[in-house]
């Protein structure tokens, strides 16, 4: 039984937190692009990306997660994947984008990695 796609954005403690669901492939990846997006008018000190629910992710799905890392990297905001499943870390690892993001083995780890990185230094 295939688990439908759904992603949820939340806000902790000035983070932004993208909870995915499910199974992605290109159908899916518009949904996961625009949730990935920066908001407009700024405002969360970044974002973690919970992946403890993905049951399925393809290329589509890789190549959204790349675009959000970059759009955050051009912006000077944090980008964090969180509790990465089994199958998302294996498309990592095949792809060898691994290093190219910042991964951590639970979203309370990321929330206090962004945070911490978005301090103002004294």
């Amino acid at each position: 039984m295939s688990v439908e796609a759904e992603v949820t954005v939340t806000v902790v403690d000035d983070v932004r937190v993208v909870q995915v669901v499910g199974e992605f492939d290109p159908e899916e990846a518009e949904l996961l692009a625009q949730s990935l997006a920066l908001p407009s008018a700024g405002g969360a000190s970044g974002t973690v990306v919970d992946l403890a629910k993905v049951t399925f992710a393809d290329s589509s799905f890789l190549h959204t997660l790349l675009a959000a890392r970059s759009e955050h990297e051009n912006a000077g905001v944090p980008l964090v994947l969180a509790e990465v499943t089994p199958s998302v870390r294996r498309l990592l690892d095949l792809t060898d984008v691994t290093r190219a993001f910042t991964v951590l083995p639970t979203v309370p780890a990321a929330t206090d990695l962004v945070r911490a990185r978005h301090r103002p230094q004294r």
